[in-house]
């Protein structure tokens, strides 16, 4: 059956406002992930007979003046067709991520005046294109649109929707949180490695937190501190809310505290709903107040599944009253880590500090020292023994392709004014560890620290941003006692200390 028009009369109107709404560029765009998303559960089965390894693509290119989202689902059907284009009229099944009827249309027409979708159903002898100009719509009263349609093959399959005349042109800026949220907003289903969602070329990837794995801080306040037992931070969790929904999941604390990360992601249908970088969710009952260290650690993951949402799907539909109440249960089942209440969750978020284990360093350090006294044992029998010359030291050093600085410092000692610059270069073909300029001052003392982070002895040791800040002061530090041996000791051969170091550091091997 061919389609010729659909029509648009009860909409169009409406349709025109939506430009004017309260909505981010990530919230639209994922209407039409949602879309495409949904095409391909529906029709998995027929998919993957036709294709044996075949995984949903979607495809998202933003142009200074275009947006395209293409996908190889399984298309707009013939039956489905004209309701596709009506607002407010939502598809037979409102068990997936399309339930409302709302989504493509709004989501366009905030993006802009001019849009259009071509699309191929899977198993149908005809593709469609349909276009939409708001303006000339309105202009003409126009109800109905014409709708274009020729042959194809009958297994090709695809939609690609493409918005022009834009409204809101997402910037470079914009074009990072898109991805980031995006990446957050899909995780499970890019995790799951059957979906694939790029941006401009560029595939999203979610990498979840490292949990934390230490003792429990009220055994160091006990004094339990020769052999604390090590705990990974980490809850599974599942409970009914109110006959409402299934609330599964879990939550943790985080290896790495960061002031601004998300607190709990909400999901509904492998989709997140609330909870991003940009809308934490961190109700105080569990985070605290804004400086709690809760703030910075506690996250987790739950599924909602059957929870009513609003229409933009950027929340659940709950009055305060209902949140609290979740937010009580959530609370009860995640305040302690064991089923008989002795370890606590929450206080362990609070309360827990590096700071507390320090008393393991010696043993760890014992632990690790005959390891540490073979690697000095290779360092020094591969090491030069010849002698080296200074001259070799005059030459200036040749700045790295790759290289990150800092702005000059000064600070003043003993009423010598000290000037430095910290620059970190990437280099793997450079045998140097770090390189030291001084530039020819009587009464300034002038330093330049050149630290190679892909030497081979960095990066097998300092791998941490911890552990690398304190090597990048270590070797500063290097350089400025360096320059004190040449001004103030007046030693001519004050670069051999470092000159020594290079060669030693030179035959340390990497991690094999």
């Amino acid at each position: 059956m061919s389609i010729k028009f659909i029509d648009i009369r009860p909409t169009i109107s409406l349709l025109a406002l939506m430009k004017n709404i309260k909505y981010t560029e990530w919230e639209a765009i994922s209407e039409f992930i949602d879309n495409s998303v949904e095409s391909y559960r529906k029709n998995k089965k027929i998919l993957r007979k036709l294709e044996k390894d075949f995984k949903l693509k979607i495809r998202i290119d933003l142009l200074p003046s275009e947006i395209r989202i293409k996908d190889n689902a399984a298309g707009i059907s013939e039956e489905r067709y004209a309701d596709a284009f009506e607002t407010g009229k939502p598809p037979p099944d409102t068990g997936g991520l399309s339930e409302f009827g709302v989504g493509m249309k709004i989501a366009a027409c905030w993006f802009a005046d001019k849009w259009k979708v071509h699309t191929k159903a899977l198993g149908e002898k005809h593709w469609r294109l349909v276009e939409f100009n708001m303006e000339k719509l309105r202009e003409k009263n126009t109800e109905q649109l014409e709708v274009t349609e020729s042959k194809a093959n009958l297994d090709a399959h695809y939609t690609i929707v493409t918005l022009n005349k834009l409204n809101h042109k997402p910037k470079t800026a914009a074009i990072t949180k898109i991805f980031q949220h995006l990446s957050s907003i899909y995780r499970y289903l890019i995790n799951s490695g059957e979906i694939e969602i790029s941006i401009n070329g560029n595939k999203l990837k979610y990498e979840p937190p490292k949990v934390r794995i230490s003792g429990y801080y009220k055994e160091w306040e006990d004094g339990i501190i020769k052999n604390p037992k090590k705990r990974k931070w980490f809850k599974k969790i599942e409970f009914n809310y109110e006959n409402l929904t299934n609330v599964t999941g879990y939550v943790g604390i985080r290896e790495e505290g960061r002031v601004k990360q998300p607190g709990f992601s909400l999901f509904r249908r492998g989709r997140l709903i609330t909870g991003t970088e940009a809308v934490p969710f961190k109700p105080v009952q569990i985070f605290g107040l804004g400086n709690s260290r809760r703030q910075q650690v506690i996250f987790g993951e739950l599924n909602l599944d059957d929870m009513p949402v609003t229409f933009q799907k950027n929340d659940f539909k709950w009055d305060e009253n209902l949140k609290n109440r979740f937010i009580n249960q959530l609370k009860d089942e995640i305040e302690f880590l064991d089923d008989k209440k002795k370890i606590n969750f929450i206080d362990q978020a609070e309360k827990w500090s590096e700071r507390l284990e320090r008393d393991d360093i010696r043993e760890q350090t014992k632990e690790s020292l005959p390891q540490i006294s073979k690697i000095v044992k290779r360092g020094i029998e591969s090491t030069k023994t010849t002698k080296i010359s200074i001259k070799k030291d005059e030459k200036k050093h040749k700045k790295a392709e790759q290289s990150n600085e800092t702005e000059w410092e000064e600070v003043i000692l003993e009423n010598q004014k000290y000037r430095y610059k910290i620059i970190t270069e990437y280099d793997e073909n450079n045998t140097d560890l770090y390189f030291a300029e001084f530039p020819d001052t009587k009464n300034n003392f002038k330093i330049k620290v050149y630290i190679n982070l892909k030497h081979k002895f960095a990066e097998r040791f300092f791998t941490h941003n911890n552990d690398r800040a304190g090597f990048l002061t270590l070797i500063t530090f290097f350089a400025i006692c360096e320059a004190q041996v040449r001004h103030i000791d007046g030693s001519k051969d004050a670069a051999l200390m470092r000159l020594r170091l290079n060669s030693i550091c030179e035959n340390i091997p990497p991690r094999t």
